[in-house]
């Protein structure tokens, strides 16, 4: 499977090392505005340098900062090519439904990188949601205390901005976010929101702290506290279920750990391994990979992403 990157930044980099060792694929393309001296054949400093190439991939990667995103995936697909588009994948759902449309009509396929939706945690809370075991979900609180100092927002010059970055629940914490329409499978709804900006609101025009309250059709209840101002470094993620028949709580420094499990006639072991971001975006491409050679498969793919666009976009929207 031929592959192309655009984008050499901080996750360009951690797409190319998987693909690079992956057997069943092949880097045939980079693709950056600030790759100098492209002496190298498969290396571009623009997109339409690539397509003029006629380079054959049968997957372009979108890595680039998140306001490019949209346009540059609406351009590899009308030019011919099946996409993977990092996040945050659109800003809003016309944007959604637009790269959908034509995706239908080139009959190209969109991918998008969910990959937390592969870890053992989440395959363990799904597991338990869908099959019942816990009874009617009373509520639930999610909790994500991150630091993103001053640092970060200086590095790139299009991180903080409204127009260019989007907005933390966007930036951060999409796949926190992801995660809850994932594990419901249902549309949520907004019932309270509340941005406020404590750190770096001098050289960031977003916000580093949202409070929500969700809904699930079943009514239950989802308190989200997302910040990114804590003092010097990241505090925790976690995720406490109160439920009829028992409760969860999910949390470790890398939201991996069951920390917490009390669930009605079941007894079972809760060891569960833990796997990195990079084991994640792994199983990602081989789900991938399968969808690509027609076999089954649980690839990501755009009408996945629907709920969570529609979310974002109605709670920044609306």
């Amino acid at each position: 499977m031929n592959i192309a990157i655009v984008g050499n930044g901080f996750m360009g980099k951690k797409h190319k090392s998987i693909i690079e060792n992956i057997s069943e694929t092949n880097l045939v393309a980079e693709i950056d505005s600030k790759l100098k001296d492209c002496t190298n054949e498969i290396q571009f400093q623009s997109i339409d340098e690539f397509f003029d190439s006629k380079i054959h991939a049968d997957l372009v990667v979108i890595a680039t900062p998140n306001h490019l995103h949209y346009s540059q995936a609406k351009l590899s697909i009308e030019n011919g090519f099946n996409v993977l588009i990092e996040k945050p994948f659109c800003f809003n759902i016309q944007q959604a439904n637009e790269l959908q449309e034509i995706a239908d009509t080139m009959n190209k396929k969109i991918y998008i990188v969910m990959q937390n939706r592969f870890s053992p945690i989440t395959k363990h809370l799904k597991q338990n949601i869908d099959n019942q075991h816990l009874g009617l979900i009373y509520n639930i609180q999610f909790n994500a205390f991150w630091n993103r100092g001053a640092q970060y927002y200086i590095q790139d010059s299009w991180k903080g901005k409204k127009s260019t970055d989007g907005g933390i629940l966007y930036t951060q914490f999409s796949h926190l976010i992801d995660l809850l329409c994932y594990l419901f499978n249902s549309e949520l709804k907004v019932l309270y929101k509340n941005f406020e900006s404590f750190r770096n609101f001098e050289i960031a025009e977003i916000e580093d702290t949202a409070l929500l309250v969700l809904e699930t059709p079943e009514k239950t209840k989802i308190v989200v506290n997302f910040t990114t101002a804590v003092f010097e470094k990241n505090q925790e993620t976690s995720l406490n279920i109160i439920a009829e028949k028992g409760t969860i709580k999910v949390g470790g420094q890398y939201f991996d750990q069951i920390e917490y499990q009390n669930i009605e006639n079941r007894k079972d072991s809760i060891q569960i391994e833990s796997s990195s971001n990079e084991e994640n975006l792994l199983n990602l491409y081989k789900e991938i990979i399968k969808d690509f050679h027609h076999y089954e498969n649980k690839s990501i793919q755009l009408k996945d992403g629907i709920p969570l666009v529609q979310l974002l976009d109605t709670i920044y929207n609306s």
